[in-house]
């Protein structure tokens, strides 16, 4: 399952590696993917939206869910 998430505060490389890190360590999270210059983190598995959410607030990068999860 794939969602997207819009995160506004996304700026830079570093906050995409922060990104990743924070995310990786979210049991269920198979890939992800940060595109800086939309601002959208898109994430492949089975990890509810509200871990990925807490997870990106926790991070600094507080987020909305804009695609919701596709199978």
């Amino acid at each position: 399952m794939t969602t997207t998430f819009s995160a506004p505060d996304i700026e830079c490389g570093g906050c995409a590696n922060a990104i990743k890190k924070a995310l990786g360590r979210v049991d269920g999270v198979s890939d992800i993917a940060v595109d800086v210059d939309r601002k959208l983190v898109t994430v492949v598995g089975d990890a509810p939206a509200d871990a990925v959410l807490a997870t990106l607030d926790r991070a600094g990068f507080p987020a909305t869910v804009t695609a919701p999860a596709a199978k």
